[in-house]
């Protein structure tokens, strides 16, 4: 059976699978309830020198199991935050890894940090570049506070909306040890039409977007942190399955933190996830969750895992499977371009001067009946 077992910057994790900051580990009684409910290890809500003051209601459902939220730091006072943090210490099993996620300027988190450093110490710090603006310097000099206040591994939570992801990265990365990306996208808005005003308490109705529609976007930055600098990527944003989790670590994670799925479905989410990705690394023959990552390979045609996925020209054209191909007509109802008919026979059949091969009724194929290729 798979070893989900993972050592970063150190530190070592009995599984890739954490809690992300946010309302989910709020105190101390919810950041215990998230290793009761399997996780590897401990990251409590950002909180800053002072307490936030969110509007309500500051949370709620967006499209494709999405979520929106107005909400932004913890709103529990700091000294109380310090208490809360001194009891997770005190009750989490030994050899648990605590992770700190703060916020927001220069200052504020180099006072808190060298708190942390003499009276929590803590596995890891993480800060939060959510609210600091979309300028360089900023980040950096936050970066560099809080490099000089703590001695542990410092992690840089990345907002999606900063203008260069890339820059910021190279930049950062001789002041940090580790990436956390993403945090939740936006402004967005959403609304009811029978009634359009605001659905949430943010002055304009606006909030951020987390949950499965930010997958792919988590994903694509995930891969591009790891391929343009050497420093680890904790991937975040929309992981609800052990298989989105096995997607990150091919895009070259090393840990993944999980949220909006903690807030749907409770805390035990974290081992039904960490699970997953067990039964999927035995189903493979794999034995832990190093072997995997960075698995996935833009651009490769050679062998493994992208064998048959291969990048064709301008002028291949899907293929029908007559032997797979059951008659179901769902294909024929995904084309736009009418480009697949039935045949007597009751097969699909692709009229080859319609179709611009461009894959999307292979989607929809259950029986893999439909191939790109060259013509």
């Amino acid at each position: 059976m798979a070893d989900l077992a993972v050592k970063l910057n150190g530190i070592e994790f009995r599984n890739p699978i954490l809690p992300a900051a946010g309302p989910n580990v709020r105190d101390a009684r919810m950041m215990l309830a998230s290793l009761q409910g399997g996780a590897g290890g401990v990251v409590s809500k950002t909180f800053s020198v002072k307490s936030a003051d969110d509007p309500r209601p500051n949370i709620m459902p967006a499209s494709n199991r999405g979520y929106i939220n107005c909400e932004t730091w913890s709103e529990i006072p700091l000294e109380q935050f310090f208490d809360e943090l001194g009891r997770v210490k005190r009750e989490m099993p030994p050899q648990t890894p605590l992770i700190v996620s703060i916020g927001y300027r220069p200052d504020e988190v180099g006072e808190i940090g060298r708190r942390l450093q003499s009276e929590i110490k803590p596995d890891a710090v993480e800060f939060s570049t959510h609210y600091t603006g979309k300028s360089l310097k900023p980040l950096l000099d936050v970066a560099e506070s809080l490099r000089h206040a703590v001695s542990c591994p410092i992690w840089m939570k990345l907002s999606p909306n900063f203008p260069d992801l890339e820059e910021l990265a190279r930049s950062a990365a001789p002041l940090v040890d580790a990436f956390v990306a993403i945090n939740s996208y936006g402004p967005v808005l959403d609304f009811d039409v029978e009634d359009p005003r605001p659905l949430l308490g943010s002055e304009t109705g606006e909030g951020w977007l987390s949950g499965p529609p930010i997958r792919p976007l988590a994903l694509q930055i995930v891969r591009l942190l790891t391929s343009i600098q050497e420093k680890p990527v904790i991937g975040v944003g929309g992981i609800e399955r052990g298989v989105d989790a096995v997607k990150f670590l091919m895009a070259g994670a090393s840990l993944v933190q999980v949220c909006s799925a903690a807030i749907k479905s409770g805390h035990s989410v974290y081992g039904r996830i960490a699970s997953g990705l067990a039964e999927w690394l035995d189903s493979h023959g794999y034995h832990s969750p190093d072997q995997i990552r960075g698995l996935f390979k833009p651009g490769s045609d050679e062998g493994g895992l992208s064998a048959g996925r291969s990048r064709l020209s301008a002028g291949a054209v899907m293929t029908v499977d007559a032997e797979r191909c059951t008659g179901c007509r769902v294909c024929i109802a995904r084309c736009v371009h009418g480009a697949l008919e039935m045949t007597g026979d009751e097969l699909a059949a692709v009229l080859t001067e319609r179709c611009i091969g461009c894959g999307f009724c292979r989607s929809y194929c259950r029986f893999e009946a439909l191939e790109l290729r060259e013509s």
